[in-house]
């Protein structure tokens, strides 16, 4: 019986995910040539074509349908077990940093997925900006973080990609071409959303009050859904209670923050390894496909 190589299996669920043999070699940190060759060998080992050529280059088949079903269950286990096996090894802590927005959207899924013992391995979790994690990270109290920054990635960057930013209110609101200071509701001094919010308002001249600030998104949410002021969000991560707001001349256009996930270089853990990857991962399946602009051999994405 044939077996099929897990890195090739990833392979082909990563040009799912990202839409794209060349984002999935920047993700894997392969070439394009050499992903092509992974899906070369994976047809062959099967004797299936998986790929519609008469369309898109990456819409399935009716068997790659199948087989994808099968690659994803298959690297599920083989996560876990990594997983498992690298905690097994490991003493104390992993210390996990990620924003406090990032941990809501992210933490509910990666903790049940993990299924963890909590005798082997357990975590302790710091929300903070991202600016007071990559110092963190740098003094050694932790051991993994996601981290935005604002021009290029930090040193320790596993993999970044570009994150679109909006500005969000109530959805009742009426009040963003109001000739009044723009209410501006944001996280503590630090924060790249608020940086970038009041950046673009004082380079077009544009008056503006901070008018509450919060280190909870939830607290960011309640103020901004009573339209108490707006504020800025990444797009995959605003609450649905918020509206996405146009740009206007009171809401100038934000730029882009890169989002990177970041190891700790001075320890060799497998276990920070194994969350560091599968944290990449859910930001692949949470939305629209990650643009990676940064690939670092040192993740083994779910290396056997």
């Amino acid at each position: 019986m044939r077996n099929i190589p897990t890195d090739i299996l990833r392979a082909f669920v990563t040009i799912i995910d990202l839409r794209g043999y060349t984002r999935a070699g920047d993700r894997l940190g392969r070439s394009q040539p050499a992903i092509s060759l992974q899906m070369k060998r994976l047809q062959e080992l099967l004797g299936v074509t998986l790929f519609d050529k008469d369309g898109n280059d990456t819409q399935l088949t009716e068997a790659g349908e199948i087989v994808a079903g099968y690659a994803r269950r298959i690297l599920a286990l083989n996560d876990e077990m990594m997983l498992r096996i690298s905690s097994r090894n490991s003493s104390g802590k992993l210390r996990l940093g990620i924003p406090n927005d990032y941990a809501d959207h992210l933490l509910p899924t990666l903790m049940s997925d993990l299924k963890i013992d909590s005798t082997t391995l357990s975590f302790d979790v710091v929300c903070d900006v991202s600016h007071e994690l990559l110092k963190g990270l740098r003094s050694g109290l932790l051991d993994v973080a996601v981290a935005m920054t604002s021009e290029g990635p930090a040193e320790g960057a596993v993999i970044t990609w570009r994150e679109p930013i909006s500005w969000y209110g109530a959805r009742n609101n009426q009040k963003n071409d109001s000739a009044e200071p723009i209410r501006i509701v944001c996280y503590p001094e630090g924060c790249l959303y608020r940086r970038n919010m009041l950046g673009a308002l004082q380079r077009d001249g544009r008056s503006f009050e901070i008018v509450y600030s919060s280190p909870s998104i939830s607290g960011i949410e309640a103020a901004v859904s009573t339209d108490f002021g707006v504020t800025a969000l990444a797009n995959r991560l605003a609450p649905k209670k918020l509206k996405r707001l146009e740009e206007s001349k009171n809401l100038p256009k934000l730029s882009d923050v890169i989002v990177g996930i970041y190891l700790n270089n001075k320890i060799d853990s497998n276990a920070a390894r194994s969350i560091a990857a599968r944290l990449a991962d859910l930001f692949a399946e949470g939305g629209s496909p990650l643009k990676a602009v940064h690939g670092h051999d040192g993740l083994k994405i779910g290396a056997a």
